[in-house]
C-alpha cells in the first residue's frame, strides 16, 4: 500500500507538470522528486518505519501538498513567476494536491503502517 501511495503522490505531481508546464516526463523537475520519494520510501522500509524516516517521508509529502499543490498556484508576490489563473491550471493543482492524500493518510493514521 505504501509503495502505491508514493506512486500516486508522484503521479499527481507529474500530471501537473505535464498539464501545466512544457516538461518532459524525464525532465529533472519530474525525475528529481521521484528519486527523493524513492529514497525516503527506501529509508522508511529499511528502517522498519523508524520515526526519523517516517518524518522525512511525511515532510516531503506535506511540502508537495502545501507548496506545490496549493500555494504555488496562488498569485503571491513571493514567487518569481506569475501563475496562470485558469480553470485548467487550478484543476492541475487540485490533481497534484489530492494525489498526496493517500500517502498522508497512511503516514498520519493512528498506529503503524504496514510495509506491504
Amino acid at each position: 500500500m505504501l509503495v502505491a501511495a508514493v506512486a500516486i503522490a508522484w503521479l499527481g505531481m507529474l500530471a501537473h507538470n505535464i498539464l501545466s508546464l512544457p516538461l518532459s516526463p524525464l525532465s529533472a523537475e519530474n525525475v528529481g522528486p521521484l528519486v527523493i520519494w524513492a529514497g525516503l520510501l527506501g529509508a522508511y522500509v529499511l528502517s522498519r518505519g523508524a520515526n526519523a524516516a517516517r518524518f522525512g517521508l511525511l515532510a516531503w509529502t506535506l511540502a508537495n501538498l502545501v507548496l506545490g499543490g496549493i500555494l504555488s498556484v496562488l498569485p503571491l508576490t513571493v514567487w518569481p513567476w506569475s501563475p496562470e489563473q485558469s480553470i485548467g491550471h487550478y484543476a492541475a493543482h487540485a490533481i497534484y494536491a489530492l494525489a498526496q492524500a493517500p500517502l498522508l493518510w497512511l503516514l498520519l493514521r493512528p498506529g503503524r503502517i504496514g510495509l506491504a
